[in-house]
């Protein structure tokens, strides 16, 4: 049953970290701009924010009104197409590649963060799939339980990582317009998937 639930745990771990989706478009942008470190800084917010999200998902979700998803989901609808507008300005403005050496992971943490802890799908996850999974595992053998946690993250936060380090190996093929064109299509992807959760 152990292997079972770690195969279970790689299988979603993957899907959830290479899914397009706010944070994963949010951590090419951040390594575009601030290089691997900040890539690989917003990639890693979800071992950061999950944990609240997991609780809240399975102590508080079933018991409050759909109406309060759907704020939160208007919420970080609304700052993911800020995310996008940022963006769209940067490449407004950029002649050239070029990474800021002063780069301030805090603060590009905290955007990862708040782009995750204001994404429902983390919610509806946890509280429809995961959750579930992990109350019978818990149940079966604790060690279940936190394999199958050790696993997803590994990989979820690992796709993450390593696109980060994917895009910032490969950054010298976009040079001049390459570069702004890309961005404004990161900007647009994000402005798209903010509405989209909003839509939801």
């Amino acid at each position: 049953m152990a292997r079972e639930y770690l195969m279970m745990g790689v299988a979603l771990g993957l899907a959830a970290g290479l899914t397009p989706g706010p944070l994963l478009t949010y951590t090419i942008v951040a390594t575009l701009r601030g290089g691997w470190r900040a890539g690989i800084t917003v990639g890693s917010a979800p071992l950061l924010t999950d944990a609240p999200i997991i609780v809240l998902s399975l102590l508080i979700l079933h018991f409050l009104p759909d109406q309060a998803l759907r704020i939160v989901g208007i919420i970080g609808g609304l700052f993911v197409i800020y995310l996008g507008i940022e963006t769209a300005r940067t490449a407004h403005h950029v002649n050239d590649i070029r990474v800021e050496a002063d780069v301030d992971l805090r603060r590009e943490m905290g955007k990862g963060m708040l782009v995750n802890f204001l994404n429902p799908n983390p919610y509806l996850f946890w509280g429809t799939v995961g959750g579930p999974l992990l109350i019978q595992m818990a149940r079966e053998r604790v060690l279940d339980a936190a394999g199958f946690l050790i696993v997803f993250y590994a990989l979820l936060v690992g796709s993450h990582v390593g696109l980060a380090l994917i895009v910032h190996s490969r950054r010298g093929w976009l040079r001049g317009a390459w570069y702004r064109r890309t961005l404004w299509a990161l900007a647009v992807v994000l402005v798209v998937l903010g509405a989209r959760l909003i839509w939801q």
